[in-house]
């Protein structure tokens, strides 16, 4: 094993507690300094509002969602109006469930088996670094 890979395993670890320390502590003044600009803060003509804080300036950034369809609501107007054949459509897809409920009736023909499992595609295969965890509290 690598000389080095305790040593740069404890830096490691050392930096990572540092991070989520100082995250912590970041997060919690964006809360107060959020909180502040909202309450004292000088709105501008896009609903931003602004706040001096010495050499700074602070924004709290007003972002408007987007207007969307309800869905439901226009199904039930569409209905009322008699306009429902016209304004929707049908999409045809793969029932999941009734394919392998098929499979399954006819689990007996000769090398259905084979051909499904030919129509699945193989998920990639990916790998993530975990945070170290110490050896004698961890099995492998």
């Amino acid at each position: 094993m690598s000389e080095d890979i305790e040593r740069i395993t404890d830096e490691y670890m050392q930096h990572l507690n540092h991070v989520e320390v100082l995250q912590r502590i970041i997060n919690e003044y964006k809360k107060q300094l959020n909180k502040l600009v909202e309450e004292e803060g000088d709105e501008d003509d896009k609903g931003h509002q602004w706040l001096p804080a010495g050499k700074y300036l602070l924004q709290r950034q007003r972002r408007q969602g987007k207007k969307s369809l309800n869905h439901a609501r226009a199904e039930e107007w569409a209905k009322e109006r008699g306009i429902w054949s016209e304004v929707s459509r049908t999409i045809e897809v793969l029932d999941e469930d009734a394919l392998v409920g098929y499979i399954y009736d006819n689990r007996q023909e000769e090398g259905l088996e084979e051909e499904f499992q030919g129509l699945h595609d193989t998920p990639p295969t990916s790998y993530a670094f975990m945070k170290p965890v110490e050896e004698q509290n961890y099995e492998y």
